[in-house]
């Protein structure tokens, strides 16, 4: 496995990572700062976790583009990122909007 690979993935878990807990990271981090802000961070976590989601994607084009990696990769990366980030991103804006309420 390439480097490429590995940048792809760690992207990934991150987005998911973001996506699905990022209610209890805004939690987490409300807690360290002692402040009302959860909802502000959890904004950010959701946006952050959609961007990654969006730029992914553009990286590995970028990867296979300029032969970094293989294009045998390429339906399972469109697989990955469209159902997993389409899922993700749809229960973190949910959460979001069910949090600005």
């Amino acid at each position: 496995m390439y480097k490429g690979h590995y940048v792809i993935w760690i992207l990934i878990i991150i987005a998911t990572t973001f996506g699905i807990y990022g209610q209890s990271l805004a939690y987490f981090l409300e807690n360290i700062t002692n402040t009302n802000n959860a909802v502000y961070y959890l904004t950010a976590f959701t946006v952050s976790s959609i961007l990654i989601y969006f730029v992914t994607p553009l990286i590995a084009y970028l990867m296979i583009k300029f032969e970094k990696m293989d294009d045998k990769f390429i339906p399972f990366y469109i697989l990955i990122f469209g159902m997993l980030g389409i899922f993700v991103s749809l229960w973190s804006v949910f959460v979001c909007v069910m949090w600005w309420g």
